[in-house]
């Protein structure tokens, strides 16, 4: 059994990064994102914004015809963009990624970012595109230091859950319980540090649901859809 795994970003896809960034920035009372540059390097443009609470919204685009650029138009052009993937701090990235490549899983990606081991598994095979981060450290993530910051005046204060469609909830489930490490799973449902990914039929709910906890400053948020994602408060 794993150690622990922890819930960092929930990454949402679009066509339109800056248009998509003003968006969630307004509705949210967000402050300045971060643009990895590792990404741009596979064709992705990309926004990340830090929640006081230790978690982080990332927007991804296309930017070029690099492979992962071309994918994500592919899907965008199937989908109409929304929820794209979710990246998981793992106490052991590279023991899951052993235990996921046994299992038939293919990698989309499986590299080292910033000194640590950053694994992909193929969307086709773990029901979306799951990503597992080895920062050794729960209480360290890349961008510390650098500058990204939450707002102080943020209507949100942390991720609460992320309600995922799957082809399979039941196969998918028994995947990730294998490859994360972790004990028997009740009702589809992973507790990755105090946030929830819960697995759900992709033909009932295509939408991703994303719960976030309201900041003080929150009270009037409204519930309802956002760059192709379903949003709530607690």
């Amino acid at each position: 059994m794993t150690d622990w795994a922890l819930l960092r970003q929930v990454v949402l896809a679009t066509d339109d990064i800056e248009g998509a960034g003003t968006l969630i920035r307004e509705k949210f009372r967000l402050g300045k994102g971060f643009a990895d540059p590792e990404l741009a390097t596979v064709g992705l443009a990309d926004d990340t914004m830090a929640l006081a609470g230790g978690s982080y919204l990332e927007l991804v685009a296309p930017s070029s015809g690099a492979p992962m650029g071309a994918a994500l138009s592919r899907w965008l052009t199937k989908t109409g963009g929304g929820g794209y993937a979710l990246s998981v701090q793992h106490s052991d990235a590279v023991g899951a990624r052993d235990r996921a490549v046994a299992l038939g899983v293919r990698l989309a990606a499986d590299q080292l970012v910033m000194g640590h081991p950053i694994v992909q598994f193929h969307p086709a095979d773990a029901g979306l595109l799951l990503e597992l981060d080895g920062i050794a450290d729960p209480e360290k993530w890349f961008w510390d230091g650098l500058g990204v910051d939450p707002s102080p005046d943020a209507l949100i204060h942390d991720v609460v859950s992320v309600e995922a469609g799957v082809a399979d909830p039941a196969a998918t489930t028994s995947l990730w319980t294998e490859i994360l490490g972790f004990g028997p799973v009740e009702r589809h449902t992973f507790d990755l540090g105090g946030r929830e990914v819960r697995l759900v039929p992709k033909a009932e709910n295509p939408r991703w649901t994303i719960t976030l906890k309201r900041s003080t400053a929150g009270a009037e948020l409204s519930e309802g859809a956002l760059l192709g994602a379903e949003f709530r408060y607690v």
